[in-house]
Protein backbone atom coordinates (compact mmCIF):
# COMPACT_ATOMS: atom_id res chain seq x y z
CA UNK A 1 0.00 0.00 0.00
CA UNK A 2 2.54 2.82 -1.29
CA UNK A 3 1.93 6.44 -1.08
CA UNK A 4 3.37 9.22 -1.91
CA UNK A 5 3.56 12.85 -0.58
CA UNK A 6 4.51 15.59 -2.73
CA UNK A 7 4.90 19.72 -2.60
CA UNK A 8 2.60 21.29 -4.86
CA UNK A 9 4.15 24.61 -7.00
CA UNK A 10 2.59 26.60 -9.27
CA UNK A 11 -0.86 24.46 -9.55
CA UNK A 12 1.28 21.40 -10.46
CA UNK A 13 3.09 18.48 -8.04
CA UNK A 14 6.65 19.08 -8.39
CA UNK A 15 6.95 15.10 -8.86
CA UNK A 16 5.01 13.46 -10.84
CA UNK A 17 3.71 10.05 -10.15
CA UNK A 18 1.64 6.89 -11.25
CA UNK A 19 -0.88 6.53 -8.48
CA UNK A 20 -4.06 6.97 -9.31
CA UNK A 21 -6.09 8.22 -6.14
CA UNK A 22 -4.71 11.46 -5.38
CA UNK A 23 -5.57 14.11 -2.22
CA UNK A 24 -4.62 17.79 -1.86
CA UNK A 25 -3.85 18.56 1.85
CA UNK A 26 -2.57 22.03 3.02
CA UNK A 27 0.51 21.90 6.11
CA UNK A 28 -1.46 22.43 9.49
CA UNK A 29 1.07 25.22 10.36
CA UNK A 30 0.96 27.50 7.27
CA UNK A 31 -0.58 27.51 3.11
CA UNK A 32 2.16 24.86 1.53
CA UNK A 33 0.17 22.62 -0.08
CA UNK A 34 0.94 18.93 -0.88
CA UNK A 35 -0.69 16.05 -2.71
CA UNK A 36 -1.10 12.75 -1.07
CA UNK A 37 -1.22 9.89 -3.77
CA UNK A 38 -2.05 6.19 -2.96
CA UNK A 39 -2.36 3.21 -4.79
CA UNK A 40 -5.66 2.31 -6.22
CA UNK A 41 -5.55 -1.20 -3.90
CA UNK A 42 -6.00 0.73 -0.85
CA UNK A 43 -8.96 0.75 1.22
CA UNK A 44 -10.56 3.33 3.20
CA UNK A 45 -9.43 3.03 6.75
CA UNK A 46 -5.80 2.93 5.16
CA UNK A 47 -6.44 5.84 3.30
CA UNK A 48 -7.17 6.98 7.04
CA UNK A 49 -4.04 6.00 8.25
CA UNK A 50 -2.17 7.30 5.24
CA UNK A 51 -3.95 10.97 6.25
CA UNK A 52 -2.98 11.17 10.09
CA UNK A 53 0.84 9.79 9.17
CA UNK A 54 0.67 12.47 5.97
CA UNK A 55 -0.21 15.29 8.38
CA UNK A 56 2.42 14.84 11.18
CA UNK A 57 5.05 14.66 8.93
CA UNK A 58 3.70 18.24 6.99
CA UNK A 59 4.08 19.52 10.25
CA UNK A 60 7.62 18.05 10.76
CA UNK A 61 8.68 19.49 7.29
CA UNK A 62 7.45 22.71 8.36
CA UNK A 63 9.98 23.73 10.63
CA UNK A 64 12.86 23.29 8.07
CA UNK A 65 10.11 25.65 6.10
CA UNK A 66 9.45 22.75 3.20
CA UNK A 67 12.36 21.96 1.58
CA UNK A 68 12.25 19.18 -0.04
CA UNK A 69 9.81 18.09 -2.98
CA UNK A 70 8.55 14.99 -1.42
CA UNK A 71 7.98 14.26 1.91
CA UNK A 72 8.75 10.40 2.91
CA UNK A 73 5.73 8.73 4.73
CA UNK A 74 6.57 5.83 6.66
CA UNK A 75 4.62 2.98 7.94
CA UNK A 76 4.91 2.01 11.71
CA UNK A 77 3.18 -0.52 13.79
CA UNK A 78 2.75 2.17 16.16
CA UNK A 79 0.49 4.17 13.82
CA UNK A 80 -2.52 1.63 14.64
Amino acid sequence: MPANLTKIENGEPVVSDAFKNQQTLKCPRCERTYLLAYSDSNEWHWVKEWLKIAKAAMRKEHDSKHATPTIPLEWHLRNF
